[in-house]
């Protein structure tokens, strides 16, 4: 016997929010199995050939930092993943980063405006842990919603034109605008107006070591994939225990 439409319908809307808070929740645990990789920092490290940007950009770097050219790729990894605890615990360590030179004296790694941008992005983190947690309290609601009222599956054609048309457009805007300008535009958004977040290679170590934005497009790749093996597992485990039918 046929659910009455109703009931589809409503049950489209939830399995959609249970989609979306699943994806949510996906990504956030992607991030804490990339966070404790350090975003595959020397994977992409080779990958991208970040070497050959230190080696270029550093001798002409405008903030008193020329030395950090003869620093070796054990410095470089060490000094992001640095980065990558700070932005991750509050950032309260980020001025007193340093790195040893060739004649084994310690020097900040990081400019004030550098700092304050970092700091930006550890307040930022914070902000996603917090959303992610309310997430997973909105997915728990709708699981429970969906398992007392037994809500039958959405038709088929419903799933696959929920998931196509987000995945579509987001091709479609991506392929239209390209990353880097997306990139740039959210750092608009999210960033206060008077903080500096764009930095040339020649006066930022930081953007010298993450070959910005090409760096970040890789971690996103990064998040992206683990997020994609995430979401599958569980929505195999989840979906089909809680919708019926």
């Amino acid at each position: 016997m046929n659910m009455p439409i109703k009931n589809r319908n409503l049950a489209t809307v939830l399995w959609l929010f249970t989609c979306l808070f699943l994806l949510v929740l996906s990504l956030g645990l992607s991030w804490q199995v990339n966070k404790s990789a350090n975003f595959f920092y020397e994977f992409w490290y080779t990958k991208l050939n970040i070497e050959q940007t230190v080696k270029t950009y550093v001798p002409q770097n405008t903030q008193g930092k020329r030395d950090f050219a003869s620093t070796d790729t054990l410095q470089h990894i060490k000094s992001f993943n640095e980065i990558v605890y700070e932005i991750n615990n509050n950032g309260s360590g980020l001025s007193k980063l340093s790195y040893q030179n060739k004649d084994k004296q310690h020097k900040l790694l990081l400019t004030t405006a550098e700092v304050v941008h970092l700091q930006d992005v550890s307040d930022l983190v914070n902000r996603l842990h917090s959303a992610s947690v309310i997430n997973l309290l909105l997915l728990l609601i709708v699981i429970v919603v969906v398992y007392r009222f037994k809500q039958p599956k959405p038709l088929k054609k419903q799933q696959y034109m929920a998931l196509t048309i987000p995945s579509v457009t987001l091709f479609i805007v991506f392929s239209i605008f390209g990353f880097t300008d997306i990139f740039y535009y959210l750092h608009t958004l999210v960033f206060p107006d008077n903080h500096q977040w764009f930095f040339y290679y020649q006066e930022s170590l930081m953007s010298s070591l993450m070959k910005a934005p090409d760096l970040f497009a890789g971690i996103g790749l990064s998040l992206v994939v683990v997020a994609f093996v995430f979401y599958v597992i569980i929505y195999r485990l989840l979906m089909t225990k809680i919708f019926k039918g």
